[in-house]
């Protein structure tokens, strides 16, 4: 299958796969726009000339996952990747308009969670953001020792790889997302960002900027240039396998340039 990525997780761990990034994107090999979901992706075992970014084509040999019935899901051969083009915003943002066609804000959250439980129910969606959306930011939870270990032992060298990598982390903060869909009867949502940017922007700040200065820095980030005043913003949502109707923030659309 041929993708573009939107949306890459941040890293967890577990005993049968190790560390895994869980990577989501927009379908360009079928006749219109389809949600794929690929996991699990070793992305820190690819080497650096096939680590793709978002928004860029993949190439990538994939089936249906046997362990998880959602029709987005499937199970990459990342043997098979190869990498296309990246999809820029220099001159036009209406070129990754055009990759997300008719999904862009198709159905709300409301209306994506009420779906659960029907057939082929879908578990991916891009939701427009309802104006006067708040985010905070918080010290996120620390991992059991287990999860710890196992993050240890992915991390060192095996037979396929001579070097250890650095070793996964808990992020250090989250951020969290108070926000309306634009459902007649939304209650309202509040969801944690598990967008991988998040944490990789927390170790770029430490390095930046002062301690006292990184909370206020992601905060501007992930808040006020996402989803700050006359903002048009969309996220990223998807569901959690065991609990569907339990849904995630896992990226942000907020184009520069809004429609006409």
């Amino acid at each position: 299958m041929k993708l573009i990525v939107t949306v890459k997780a941040y890293p967890t761990v577990t005993q049968s796969e190790g560390e895994t990034v869980c990577v989501a994107g927009v379908r360009t090999d079928t006749a219109t726009p389809e949600w794929v979901r690929l996991w699990p992706v070793g992305f820190r075992e690819l080497p650096d000339a096939a680590r793709f970014a978002k928004w860029q084509e993949i190439e990538i040999g994939a089936a249906p996952s046997a362990a998880d019935a959602r029709p987005e899901s499937h199970r990459p051969n990342l043997q098979t990747l190869r990498l296309g083009a990246k999809v820029d915003t220099r001159r036009d943002w209406g070129l990754r308009r055009g990759v997300l066609g008719p999904l862009l804000g198709q159905r709300t959250l409301c209306e994506l969670m009420g779906l659960q439980g029907t057939a082929a129910a879908p578990s991916i969606g891009l939701v427009r953001v309802r104006p006067g959306a708040v985010a905070t930011i918080h010290s996120a939870p620390d991992w059991e020792p287990a999860k710890h270990l196992q993050a240890e032992i992915t991390a060192a060298p095996h037979l396929l790889r001579d070097q250890a990598l650095a070793v996964l982390r808990p992020p250090q903060f989250q951020i969290r997302y108070r926000w309306h869909c634009l459902d007649t009867d939304c209650p309202g949502h509040t969801h944690n960002s598990c967008d991988w940017e998040v944490g990789a922007a927390t170790i770029k700040f430490n390095q930046k900027y002062p301690a006292d200065q990184v909370q206020a820095h992601l905060l501007a980030k992930f808040g006020e240039q996402i989803v700050g005043e006359g903002k048009e913003t969309y996220f990223f949502m998807g569901n959690q396998h065991r609990y569907p109707e339990t849904f995630m923030v896992l990226g942000a659309f907020y184009p520069k340039e809004r429609a006409n």
